[in-house]
């Protein structure tokens, strides 16, 4: 019996040494104990004894979890709601008239962000004539909500919208369109 007892402490500080030899350089020390049961066998009669052994534990504690309740993280819109809620009031003013301005264009995609129950972070709108006075083919407007920017569009009484990804500007448009 005395035997398998020795082994057992012989396997114990071996895993010990390794475990100690693992630690990289400049790490400084950690210590840890490394328990194992050894059951007892059924000719000694005795109880169950325990080997403990000093080992350096390598393996850092996972970094907690910020605890964040349900209630206090915004949900993100539904973008695809948003389009054809946007597509839809742009559709209605297109079906009332024949030309639209920039104006007409902005209060339109508010009013589908207001449909689709969203409100915007901004909403921006494309020059509806050229620098020479010429009515341009199509005005565009574009609302910010979160990563991205629902657009849409009014070429010639069609309509269209999509949701493209927010530019590195924090903005929909490139440059100034006003």
């Amino acid at each position: 019996m005395g035997t398998i007892r020795f082994m057992i402490l012989s396997v114990a500080v071996a895993a010990a040494v390794f475990l100690t030899s693992c630690t990289p350089s400049g790490a400084g020390p950690v210590s840890g104990e490394v328990a194992q049961t050894v059951p007892a066998s059924p000719e000694s009669g005795t109880a169950d004894s325990e080997v403990s052994a000093e080992a350096v534990a390598p393996t850092p504690a996972p970094p907690a979890a910020p605890s964040v309740t349900p209630s206090a993280v915004p949900a993100e819109p539904d973008t695809a709601k948003v389009a054809s809620a946007v597509e839809a009031s742009l559709q209605a003013l297109t079906d009332s008239q024949d030309a639209v301005t920039r104006e007409q264009v902005g209060a339109a995609m508010e009013r589908g962000f207001a449909d689709a129950g969203v409100v915007p972070d901004l909403v921006e709108v494309s020059i509806d004539q050229t620098p020479t006075g010429l009515d341009v083919d199509a005005i565009q407007g574009a609302g910010l909500i979160g990563a991205s920017c629902v657009f849409g569009e009014v070429r010639e009484g069609a309509v269209s919208a999509v949701v493209l990804p927010v530019l590195a500007s924090g903005r929909c448009f490139v440059g100034n369109q006003g």
